[in-house]
């Protein structure tokens, strides 16, 4: 449970070479191999933002909050605030029915059939008509991911944060307003040195989506693949069988480690919100063992083990609307 930041320094280090590399390769031409290199970067950077968001590397929770903003805006173009507001309450109430964000992708995607009745204007009804198909077209919306993000981080920062009964997000605003804007500032300047417009539109394309798909099929792995509860179950009085029943690992290895941000080790997060990625794999043995003693569930599946079981909870909502 003790922060590690020598860990989180060389962490921080390599994902930043990483990204200078990208600009290096840019330099010299290689610009389709350029805009991977970034986009594996942003996807990097974007699991620093999400340990530093939990206060992992350090015990200076002003220090981590400072190293979240500039991972998160500056680095990756996300609102830390945002991102915080969101994640703390799927950390509380980790797939309860209309409490946690991140299984309401309604009316593009619906994971509960109450997706299925709640929406009332005409484009979302429009959208809902395409239900009966979303375990087909489930994968083609990976890359949106970071396009949805943005557009609810400007949000938040000019909007909901200015305005905010918490005076924490008033007073981090302008902040997050600018460094969210140099960003963007950055990302265009970095097109604009480019030679061609179809070599803009070809570099802007593959690291926006490629970062976006290599979060989005980590995000959605754990949690979509599993049973959905209702906010009145018993399950949030027991905060570790909640986390346990909600969350599904993946197969770890070496490499999963590193692209998946640790995040394949979901349930000894959940279990442990401030454990540094480092020491998840050594929890991993002790939850199993807990859960094995209590003869609780510990789900683990390989990618597309999960993939599948993903696929099939979606086209059981499907079924739904075409039996109906």
């Amino acid at each position: 449970m003790e922060p590690q930041l020598s860990y989180y320094v060389i962490k921080s280090l390599t994902t930043l070479s990483f990204m200078f590399f990208a600009f290096y390769l840019q330099y010299c031409e290689w610009y389709f191999i350029s805009a991977v290199c970034l986009a594996v970067s942003w996807q990097q950077f974007g699991w620093l933002t999400h340990e530093c968001a939990h206060h992992q590397p350090t015990k200076n929770r002003k220090f981590n909050n400072i190293l979240t903003v500039v991972f998160g805006n500056l680095a990756q173009g996300f609102s830390a605030d945002w991102w915080k507001d969101k994640h703390n309450t799927h950390h509380a109430v980790t797939n309860m029915i209309d409490h946690d964000g991140d299984i309401d992708l309604s009316p593009l995607l619906a994971l509960v059939p109450s997706d299925l009745s709640r929406h009332k204007l005409l484009i979302e009804k429009f959208l809902l008509k395409f239900i009966p198909y979303q375990h087909l077209y489930f994968t083609f919306t990976l890359p949106l991911l970071r396009l949805s993000w943005t557009i609810q981080s400007l949000m938040w920062v000019f909007g909901e944060s200015v305005s905010s009964e918490y005076r924490i997000y008033r007073k981090n605003a302008l902040m997050e307003q600018t460094l969210l804007m140099a960003h963007w500032i950055w990302v265009l300047l970095q097109l604009y040195m480019l030679p061609s417009m179809s070599i803009r539109m070809m570099y802007f394309v593959v690291s926006q989506f490629l970062s976006a798909f290599l979060i989005a099929y980590v995000v959605t792995f754990s949690h979509n693949s599993v049973d959905k509860y209702p906010a009145n179950t018993r399950l949030l009085n027991n905060f570790a069988c909640l986390q346990i029943f909600t969350t599904r690992n993946m197969t770890p290895g070496p490499i999963t480690d590193w692209i998946w941000g640790g995040l394949n080790y979901q349930i000894e997060h959940h279990l442990f919100p401030t454990m540094p990625r480092c020491n998840l794999r050594t929890c991993m043995f002790l939850v199993k063992e807990f859960c094995r003693e209590n003869n609780l569930p510990y789900l683990v599946n390989d990618y597309f083990e999960g993939y599948a079981m993903n696929l099939k909870q979606l086209e059981n909502i499907a079924d739904l609307v075409l039996t109906k």
